[in-house]
């Protein structure tokens, strides 16, 4: 597990790579699904969940709605009704599932996709999109590209 340590200065250390982060590098810890830990350096208190809901308050300013409003005011409505923690536990159960079968991403958009009347017709669809998507990816990859030898002939004049 990584530690990070968080500073009175609000500036947060990852102990494994001994450098200071940003609450960027924390997302990036968690798309490469690596655990880790927050700890206040003063109070030696766990403020992992305090960091994570910092990063989603940072994007819903941003204009990033991560939690829709109806989920938000029933989260507040548990907390209220000391459901909390059962709440919290049902979605943790569910997002475990989710994560282990992969449902949300394979097994649930095949399942609404099927169409007895008229089988096949959303496969061809599919790859039909996923064609689209390879190539719109392809694009982005070139325009990139071509951004970077411009910078550099810009660098030689």
């Amino acid at each position: 597990m990584i530690e990070i340590k968080k500073y009175s200065n609000r500036r947060l250390y990852n102990t494994e790579t001994s450098a200071y982060i940003t609450l960027d590098d924390i997302v990036i810890l968690i798309k490469k699904e690596l655990d880790f830990k927050v700890t206040d350096v003063d109070t030696q208190a766990d403020i992992t969940s305090t960091i994570l809901t910092q990063i989603i308050l940072e994007k819903e300013s941003a204009g990033v709605n991560l939690i829709p409003v109806h989920i938000l005011k029933q989260i507040i409505l548990f907390n209220e009704n000391k459901k909390g923690n059962m709440m919290f536990d049902y979605l943790t159960n569910i997002m475990n599932v989710a994560n282990t079968n992969n449902f949300f991403t394979k097994t649930f958009p095949n399942f609404t996709d099927f169409n007895f009347f008229n089988f096949g017709q959303k496969t061809e669809q599919k790859s039909t999109q996923s064609n689209e998507s390879k190539n719109i990816d392809d694009l982005v990859s070139q325009i990139d590209i071509l951004k970077k030898e411009i910078q550099e002939i810009k660098k030689q004049k």
